[in-house]
């Protein structure tokens, strides 16, 4: 059976890439968003524009909730993935230690 090796600090890595990945999506959110701003106004204030309007306003809605919501995601991935790193280097160093205590009993 082939060893499995875990390394927390590439989890540690890992979670430093989903915090990046998450910096860099929620700054293309901003400046899209700051884009789309620039059209609010352009729709003109007849029943047609205010409907336009209307209908600009609610995709940018929808679509700034749903990448907001992906961005809280992988910032929360991102901390799961840090949360298992530690746990499993704190069980890596509890058995450490139990087994250097049994050495020690042993006389070895």
């Amino acid at each position: 059976m082939p060893s499995f090796d875990i390394d927390p600090e590439t989890f540690r890595q890992a979670a430093d890439q989903l915090d990046a990945a998450k910096d860099e999506v929620q700054a293309l959110l901003d400046q899209f968003t700051g884009a789309l701003e620039q059209f609010a106004d352009a729709f003109g204030g007849d029943e047609i524009g205010m409907l336009v309007g209307m209908a600009h306003q609610a995709c940018t809605e929808a679509l700034s909730e749903c990448f907001t919501t992906n961005i809280d995601e992988l910032a929360d991935y991102a901390q799961c993935v840090r949360e298992m790193a530690d746990r499993h280097q704190a069980t890596d160093d509890e058995t450490a230690q139990i087994f250097n205590e049994l050495l020690g009993e042993l006389g070895v």
